[in-house]
């Protein structure tokens, strides 16, 4: 129960904000002022998502993370395009979406205080420049804004 208890209290708290506040957007686009039961099941989705990779990071216990690497991330946009158009779960399309949310606001944090995401790069053989992080970043940004747009639809 500590354990749990240090990973919420690990996560700052504008990654916390910044999802909840992504959520209740979502929400609002997709089902306006009449919730359904699709949107209490995104809700606890999306709420499993905000802890999910730190709570995987905290059990398999392994340094540096996998799950902060540009591998997974591609992985991760792949596996939420195919479960925000495909599934029909809204409960694992909120959790796809907030752990995406999540690895990028990770990723734009770590942005803001190095100037590159070279942790993220690794897995990849040889360095890769930081303009090309950048771009990365921005394309996966907008691929975001995509998915979403693809599952509000």
């Amino acid at each position: 129960m500590n354990n749990l208890l240090v990973i919420i209290t690990k996560k700052p708290p504008l990654f916390f904000i910044l999802s909840i506040v992504y959520l209740a957007i979502v929400v609002f686009l997709k089902w306006g002022i009449q919730p359904t039961y699709g949107t209490l099941l995104f809700l606890i989705g999306g709420f499993i998502g905000i802890y999910a990779l730190d709570v995987a990071e905290g059990f398999f216990g392994i340094t540096p993370s996998p799950f902060k690497s540009i591998i997974f991330l591609a992985g991760l946009i792949i596996t939420v395009l195919y479960i925000v158009t495909s599934s029909g779960s809204t409960l694992a399309s909120g959790l796809a979406l907030s752990i995406y949310a999540t690895m990028l606001f990770g990723s734009i944090g770590q942005w803001q205080i190095n100037n590159n995401l070279d942790s993220w790069y690794r897995m990849i053989a040889g360095k890769v420049n930081a303009n090309v992080q950048l771009w990365i970043l921005v394309a996966s940004i907008a691929i975001f804004f995509i998915e979403t747009g693809l599952f509000i639809r």
